[in-house]
């Protein structure tokens, strides 16, 4: 054997970066949140039984705004003064977060998923559904999904991608918090029905999963995202079986609501990517 093939056995090969792969988990994930958003919307819209119940829990809210405790009414008060321009202060932090990290990439992610969520919220809403009229009396415009309960889970969910990963879960437990709160609020303060608020929780989910599926060198960890693809939909299917099937009384039904919205966002931050060495 010649000294110089002898040399290239003994010489350790370094392999490249990792290639950039979609992820099939994520796309499909999206597509069951998509089938859930459409389930949620029918039933509970599309259908008198779904309408009536609605309709028994909003006349409710509305009878008992401002009715809660406290400590409650005070927490409400902070979700009451939300405004549009904090929104949009919340999305440019969300982009700043990344940059600061020199992630332009997960940067862009982040706004994506935080502006993301909320356009496609009003889109829905504004655009491409309606709530017919199934009731003696006028159902209203169509509320779902609920944009205020989007905007806030946007921005959370937005953060936790553009975000470094050891503060992640500082980050997720106060997203879940100001996002459980304002999905509470609103059914609480009869702005919005529990099927609006599910609907934001399904429409995040969603965004976020199309984020996911492109193509990346992140290592994105198939197990957590497959428990975001299922349970984000199982806890809005349970949330509807306690409010409406179990008949559940106002507050129940808004913790419960703001439950559901809550544990979509540390879902989604179990099943965000590990990024690779050298690019956290």
């Amino acid at each position: 054997m010649s000294t110089t093939a002898a040399h290239q056995q003994r010489t350790p090969t370094h392999p490249g970066p990792p290639r950039r792969t979609w992820s099939p988990v994520a796309l499909a994930g999206a597509w069951v949140q998509l089938l859930a958003l459409g389930v949620v919307y029918w039933v509970c819209v599309r259908t008198a039984t779904g309408q009536r119940h609605e309709d028994r829990l909003h006349e409710a809210a509305l009878a008992a705004r401002g009715s809660q405790p406290g400590w409650l009414r005070r927490t409400f008060d902070l979700a009451d003064r939300l405004e549009p321009h904090h929104l949009v202060l919340g999305v440019a932090a969300v982009g700043v977060v990344g940059l600061l990290r020199g992630r332009p990439g997960r940067a862009v992610q982040g706004i994506v998923v935080a502006g993301g969520t909320l356009a496609l919220t009003e889109l829905l809403k504004l655009v491409l559904l309606e709530r017919p009229d199934l009731l003696d009396h006028a159902s209203g415009a169509n509320s779902l999904p609920s944009g205020h309960t989007a905007a806030v889970l946007g921005v959370a969910l937005g953060v936790l991608v553009a975000g470094p990963r050891w503060l992640r879960w500082p980050l997720a437990l106060a997203g879940a918090a100001a996002a459980g709160v304002m999905g509470a609020f609103v059914v609480a303060e009869g702005w919005h029905r529990v099927s609006d608020v599910l609907a934001s929780a399904l429409v995040g989910s969603l965004v976020l999963c199309c984020v996911q599926a492109l193509p990346t060198r992140d290592r994105r960890p198939r197990g957590p995202l497959v428990r975001l693809a299922l349970l984000v939909p199982a806890a809005c299917a349970a949330a509807l079986v306690v409010v409406y099937a179990a008949g559940a009384p106002l507050t129940t039904s808004y913790v419960v609501t703001g439950a559901v919205v809550a544990a979509t966002v540390l879902l989604a931050a179990r099943a965000l990517p590990r990024e690779v060495r050298g690019r956290a």
